[in-house]
């Protein structure tokens, strides 16, 4: 199923029925990283997976004035508002959290609940992060192929991919299914740009919807900006998965279904 955002192609799949459940992916894959959540999350809620502009089927312009942090958040509100369900749960990993928290930021009227799962990369250091998101896109420029074979270079990826020959496997084809100038401008215009969670904090403090932070224990990238999140916005509730990677709902599908569900039973979202 396709829909329209800012001029922009938007594919996306829905499955199950009741309160809407809106998922939105990483970088530098699309939405089939959510393929062991759906089903799951089926069974209470009418689910919403999207790939972002330059991913998956949605259309990639080969425009760079066409992808920016804004322009990413509102794609996610035009999807919301297309489905006209009323206030949705917005889940987001690493690229799709800072969208979901960004939306919930300025959109709060949308949002049921939050969870922001491996959000903030980059927090840290954003001079070194514009310069990894550069990397990125020099890569993709080379080709899918390419930036796929240079995943071993960046341990965001290299820590889930060397769990085994399985998972390995799962990111490569993951990957291989995005267009790569559509990974190389996401990385330049969308990620590169984004303001680092701490920049945040004042509007965090006002944001009252309930939030999950996951992070997975050996994702180095998100844990600082992780604990941040989960001291800073009121009742927010911090899970750090043990053993996980930057992909803890590919790490540990059924635990990441049980926890999220058993969270959105626990504020009154979905059922128990």
């Amino acid at each position: 199923m396709t829909l329209q955002a800012s001029g922009v192609r938007l594919h996306y799949e829905e499955a199950g029925r009741g309160p809407a459940l809106c998922l939105i992916h990483a970088f530098p894959v699309g939405r089939g990283m959510w393929a062991p959540q759906v089903p799951a999350f089926a069974r209470r809620f009418r689910v919403i997976a999207y790939d972002c502009r330059g991913f998956g089927r949605s259309e990639a312009p080969a425009e760079p004035t066409r992808y920016s942090p804004a322009l990413s958040v509102g794609d996610a509100r035009a999807v919301l508002a297309a489905l006209g369900d009323g206030p949705a749960v917005v889940c987001g990993l690493s690229m799709g959290g800072n969208i979901a928290l960004n939306l919930a930021l300025s959109d709060p009227e949308r949002v049921r609940a939050l969870v922001l799962c491996d959000t903030g990369a980059g927090s840290e250091d954003p001079v070194a992060f514009r310069a990894r998101c550069e990397e990125y896109a020099e890569t993709a420029a080379d080709g899918v192929d390419a930036f796929v074979a240079a995943l071993g270079r960046w341990n965001t990826f290299d820590d889930f991919a060397r769990r085994g020959p399985a998972e390995a496997a799962l990111l490569r084809s993951l990957v291989l299914a995005q267009p790569p100038h559509g990974i190389a401008l996401t990385a330049r215009f969308t990620l590169a740009p984004r303001a680092p969670v701490y920049a945040l904090e004042a509007r965090l403090r006002a944001l009252t919807r309930p939030t999950l932070v996951v992070c997975g224990e050996h994702d180095l990238a998100c844990i600082q900006a992780s604990r941040f999140l989960a001291d800073t916005i009121p009742g927010a509730r911090l899970w750090m998965v043990p053993g996980a990677s930057h992909f803890p709902n590919l790490d540990y599908p059924d635990l990441f279904n049980e926890r999220v569900l058993g969270f959105l039973g626990e504020v009154g979202v979905g059922g128990t």
